[in-house]
């Protein structure tokens, strides 16, 4: 067998191995070289396609959570609280029943809604926002007509520039369900 291999066959297998090495080498570095610039702007657009990504992500969590919120205000707007008087109660009650919630704690649930709208509103796009203010307002709105001290005979009637309790609740409604529907159309889609 090592009559097969001579020599001069065996040196020319070592340099030909070891051309080859150094070539491949210096192939890969030259190549990393050149091919820099082109990595570090892939590197550069998968960061901000990450970001991208994330940033589409909270802003739709809080679209969620603002959607969400804005349903909770309707409904406790809408559903009033347990102070209604019905028929009954004063046929067999004989007197006005007393309120079963103080317009204490109505107003105070009002501002912690309050707190919670105005945290959500910086992760909002402008148009979001303005939707959000609006059932604010008008929640405020509501829960002032509702907690007002003012006799309702003493109130200035709405062709007189007062609110008409109907209108501002049909309004707040406006504005949750388009809130719910700005998530459901810039959220729901990616899902």
């Amino acid at each position: 067998m090592t009559e097969e291999f001579s020599k001069k066959k065996l040196l020319q297998g070592v340099i030909f191995t070891l051309l080859i090495t150094i070539a491949t080498g210096l192939g890969n570095v030259l190549s990393a070289f050149f091919m820099l610039d082109v990595k570090k702007q892939e590197t550069e657009d998968n960061r901000l396609a990450d970001a991208r990504r994330r940033a589409t992500e909270l802003h739709c969590m809080k679209l969620e959570q603002s959607a969400s919120l804005a349903a909770e205000i309707v409904f406790r707007a809408d559903r009033g609280y347990p102070n209604r008087v019905t028929l009954s109660d004063l046929i067999y009650g004989g007197e006005m029943p007393a309120k079963r919630v103080s317009d204490e704690k109505i107003e105070e649930e009002q501002r912690d809604l309050e707190h919670k709208v105005f945290g959500l509103l910086p992760y909002l796009l402008p148009d979001e926002a303005q939707v959000m203010e609006k059932v604010t307002l008008q929640h405020i709105v509501v829960t002032g007509m509702r907690t007002s001290k003012v006799p309702v005979e003493r109130r200035a009637p709405p062709s007189e520039g007062g609110f008409n309790f109907n209108n501002e609740m049909n309004e707040l409604r406006s504005a949750g369900s388009l809130m719910g529907q700005m998530f459901r159309e810039k959220c729901m889609s990616m899902k």
